[in-house]
């Protein structure tokens, strides 16, 4: 069983809303909700149905050009229900941002160890009939290989 899932994405001024490029809490769920599901589709071979998130805690804004890493961690299995740890990280933001001096347009400051901007849980429900077990890891040893 696939405990842990991640999905890596770079802000951009597409998703901010604001003149001041702070990018929306609902934004960052879009790709919570992304990770939990390639969760569980590689766990159970279904998207599932989110039954909700619990206390799920905000530590830092997120603006445009900050990298983010989102995390799923599956916590608990059920017979129909799986529980995961949800997390984002900040692995780097404009250099810009953070006062550097002579910074060029594009210049990243990567932080030493990623920093936790979210936590939270979220409960996911996948019907026992649409459970389909373990899905391949997605590797294709030969892509042109004949289909039997």
């Amino acid at each position: 069983m696939r405990k842990v899932s991640f999905l890596s994405y770079k802000m951009t001024t597409a998703d901010a809303n604001s003149p001041d490029g702070i990018v929306p809490i609902g934004r960052q769920f879009d790709f919570i909700g992304d990770v939990e599901t390639e969760q569980m589709i590689l766990n159970d071979g279904d998207e599932s149905l989110c039954l909700g998130y619990d206390n799920v805690r905000f530590f830092e804004e997120v603006y445009v050009g900050d990298q983010l890493d989102f995390k799923a961690t599956m916590i608990k299995v059920g017979n129909t229900s799986r529980q995961c740890l949800i997390q984002t990280f900040k692995v780097a933001t404009p250099a810009s941002r953070m006062g550097i001096k002579d910074a060029k347009p594009g210049d990243m400051y990567y932080f030493e160890e990623p920093k936790l901007i979210t936590e939270g849980k979220v409960t996911l429900v996948v019907k026992k009939h649409l459970q389909r077990g373990v899905q391949p890891d997605g590797i294709v040893k030969d892509p042109w290989a004949p289909i039997e």
